[in-house]
C-alpha cells in the first residue's frame, strides 16, 4: 500500500474521533466489558477473567488484555480504550482493501478501483462507523476474520506456509475474541474454495490438508489459553456447552425468528440500500455470473449468514464480520454500466431525523401542554425521567443534522466519498446526541463511589437483582458487590439491619423511603436502609423471576 491514509480516510477519521473521545462507557454491555478488564487488572490474574468475583466464562480475554493495554498507555479512561477501537477499524478497512486488490491482479488498474469502491462501501455503512470505537468485540473480531481472509487467499497464491500461519493467527485471535463463531465468519470460505479457487481446484488434498491445519492451529491458539485458565472440564463446561451449544441449539440470549436478519440488514446498509442505483441486469448478473472476487464475497457471506439465520439468537452486531462481503457486491454493483448514486432519499431520511432531533428537546420541555405526549406518559410509553432526559438535548444536534441533509440535497448525483463521510458525519451526530443528552444519566460514578465507601467501612452493602457489573469500574471496587433476590430481600435485612440495599431496577414494590435517589437512564438509582425496609409488610411476588433481571449477553 502507499499511503496508509488517503484524504477520504483521514476525514473519516478526523469525523469520528469526536465520538471516541467524548462518549462515555454505555449501559450494560461497555461497563460490563470494562468491569471485567478492570477486574483482570486490580486481582492480576490475567488468565481467568471474573466479574464481580466470581469466574466470567461468556467471552474470551483479548479484548480485555487490550483494554488493559490501552491502560497502561493512557491511564484507566474511556477515551483511550474508544481510541483503541476506532484504530482497529481503521486497520479493518486497509486489510480489506488489500484483501480486494489481492482478488484480481495488483497491477490491474480496475481491480485497484473496485477496491477503492468496496472499502468506500464498507466505511459508508452507518453501521459500521457507529460501531467502529464500540467498547465490544465485533470491530475486534471483523479485524480478525480479515487477517484469517488474507491467509486463504495466501493458499490461493500457493504461498501454504504463510497462509496456514495468518489464518491460525486470524482464527486464533478470533477465538480469543469472541470464541468459535469465528469459524463460521471466516472457515466457510475456506471450505467452499473449490467454487472460487482454481488452487483448491487442481491441489485438493493439499489445499484441505493446510485448511485443516490453520483451523487446528487458530484452535492451539485458544486453548493454550482457555486451559491454561479453566482446565479441562472449566473449558468444556463454560465455553463448549453453553457458549457454543447453547447458543446453536436454543439461545439463551436475543432468541428471535428465522427471516429476523432479512428485515434487519438493509437497514444496517444504510445509506446504500438508497442511494445504490443500477439495472435490474447489473444486480442479477453479479450474482449469476459472478466474477473471481465475488465468488469469494458470496463464499464468505452466503453460509455463515444461512447459519446465523438459523441460530436463534440474533444481534444486528453478529453481521458486523460478514459485512465486507456485502460491500465487495455493492461495490461491483455499482461499477457496472448504469450504476450510480442517488442523494436524495438519504437525503430526506437525514431531514426527518434532523428535524426530530431538533423539536425533540422543545415537544420534552413542554410536555403538560401538549395532549398527545400527555396521553403517552399516561399510558407508560414516555416517563417523566425520559422527558427530562429529551428536554435537555441540544437543539444544535437537529440543526446539524437538518444542514447535512440540506447540503447532500444540493445536487440529484452523489459520489462515494461524499455519503461516506456524509454518513460519518450522521454517525458523530447521533452518538455525540448521545453523549450529551444521555451521557450525564449513564454516569454512575457517584453511586459507585458510595458503594465503595461503605465498602470500605466494612458496612454491609448489596444490590436488589443482578447488576451487570455495573459499578465495578467507575468505582474502582476491589469488593464483589452482592446480589440479593426480591424474595430473600426481607432475611437479607434482617441479618444485616445496619446495611444498605441498592438498585437501579424500579419494577420492585418498595414502599419504603429511599435514603438517596441519584438519575440513572430513564429511572432512577436508589438507596434503602435494611432498617427501613424491615418497616414494610412483607414482600410479595416479584413481577417476574430475578432470574429475568439479567440483561443476556453480547
Amino acid at each position: 500500500m502507499k499511503k496508509l491514509l488517503t484524504d477520504w480516510r483521514l476525514a473519516w477519521l478526523l469525523l469520528l474521533l469526536p465520538v471516541a473521545l467524548f462518549l462515555p462507557a454505555m449501559p450494560i454491555d461497555e461497563t460490563r466489558y470494562l468491569s471485567v478488564a478492570w477486574e483482570m487488572r486490580a486481582s492480576g490474574d490475567f488468565l481467568l477473567l471474573h466479574l464481580n468475583g466470581a469466574p466470567y466464562t461468556d467471552k474470551g480475554p483479548l479484548l480485555f488484555w487490550l483494554v488493559n493495554a490501552a491502560w497502561s498507555v493512557a491511564g484507566l479512561n474511556v477515551w483511550i480504550v474508544r481510541l483503541g477501537v476506532l484504530a482497529v477499524s481503521l486497520a479493518s478497512l486497509l486489510l480489506f482493501e488489500r484483501l480486494v486488490r489481492r482478488l484480481g491482479t495488483d497491477s490491474s488498474d480496475g481491480n485497484a478501483a473496485l477496491a477503492r469502491r468496496a472499502t468506500l462501501m464498507l466505511a459508508g455503512i452507518v453501521y459500521i462507523a457507529l460501531f467502529s470505537s464500540a467498547i465490544m468485540f465485533d470491530v475486534l473480531l471483523t479485524a480478525c476474520v480479515l487477517v484469517a481472509m488474507h491467509g486463504v487467499l495466501d493458499l490461493d497464491a500457493r504461498r501454504w506456509r504463510r497462509g496456514v500461519v495468518l489464518f491460525a493467527v486470524g482464527l486464533g485471535t478470533g477465538l480469543l475474541v469472541k470464541g468459535p463463531v469465528v469459524l463460521l465468519d471466516a472457515g466457510m470460505v475456506a471450505l467452499v474454495a473449490a467454487w472460487w479457487s482454481a488452487t483448491a481446484r487442481e491441489e485438493k488434498a493439499k489445499w484441505h490438508g493446510c485448511v485443516v491445519l490453520g483451523m487446528l492451529g487458530g484452535v492451539a491458539i485458544a486453548l493454550a489459553w482457555a486451559l491454561s485458565a479453566y482446565g479441562l472440564q472449566g473449558f468444556w463446561d463454560a465455553v463448549v456447552l453453553r457458549q457454543t451449544i447453547g447458543r446453536v441449539a436454543k439461545s439463551f440470549a436475543h432468541q428471535r425468528p428465522l427471516w429476523w436478519y432479512f428485515m434487519v440488514l438493509p437497514l444496517m446498509l444504510l445509506p446504500w440500500t438508497l442511494a445504490l442505483r443500477a439495472p435490474w441486469a447489473a444486480w442479477r448478473g453479479a450474482l449469476l455470473a459472478p466474477s473471481r472476487a465475488l465468488r469469494f464475497a458470496m463464499a464468505w457471506f452466503i453460509p455463515a449468514f444461512v447459519a446465523f439465520c438459523i441460530v436463534s439468537g440474533k444481534q444486528p452486531h453478529y453481521l458486523l464480520p460478514l459485512l465486507p462481503a456485502v460491500a465487495l457486491y455493492l461495490a461491483q454493483v455499482l461499477g457496472s454500466e448504469g450504476g450510480r448514486l442517488r442523494n436524495r432519499l438519504f437525503a430526506a431520511l437525514v431531514l426527518v431525523a434532523g428535524f426530530a432531533l431538533a423539536a425533540v428537546p422543545y415537544l420534552a420541555a413542554r410536555a403538560g401542554d401538549i395532549a398527545w405526549i400527555g396521553r403517552l406518559v399516561k399510558a407508560g410509553t414516555l416517563t417523566e425521567s425520559s422527558l427530562h432526559v429529551f428536554a435537555g438535548i441540544w437543539p444544535l444536534w437537529g440543526v446539524l443534522a437538518l444542514a447535512l441533509g440540506i447540503w447532500l440535497l444540493r445536487k440529484r448525483d452523489g459520489t462515494a466519498v461524499e455519503l461516506t463521510l456524509a454518513s460519518a458525519a450522521v454517525a458523530m451526530i447521533g452518538m455525540l446526541t448521545l453523549a450529551q443528552g444521555v451521557g450525564p444519566y449513564v454516569d454512575v460514578t457517584a453511586a459507585a463511589m458510595r458503594i465503595k465507601d461503605f465498602q470500605t467501612r466494612g458496612q454491609p452493602i448489596a444490590h436488589l437483582a443482578w447488576h451487570h457489573g455495573l459499578f465495578e469500574f467507575p468505582g474502582r471496587l476491589t469488593q464483589p458487590l452482592e446480589k440479593v433476590n426480591y424474595s430473600d430481600l426481607r432475611a437479607w435485612c434482617e441479618a444485616h439491619p445496619d446495611g444498605e440495599i441498592v438498585s437501579f431496577y424500579t419494577k420492585y414494590p418498595i414502599t419504603a423511603k429511599p435514603d438517596v435517589e441519584m438519575p440513572y437512564r430513564f429511572g432512577r438509582i436508589r438507596f434503602w436502609h435494611a432498617a427501613d425496609i424491615l418497616t414494610m409488610p412483607p414482600p410479595g411476588a416479584p413481577p417476574k423471576a430475578d432470574d429475568e433481571d439479567d440483561t443476556p449477553e453480547d
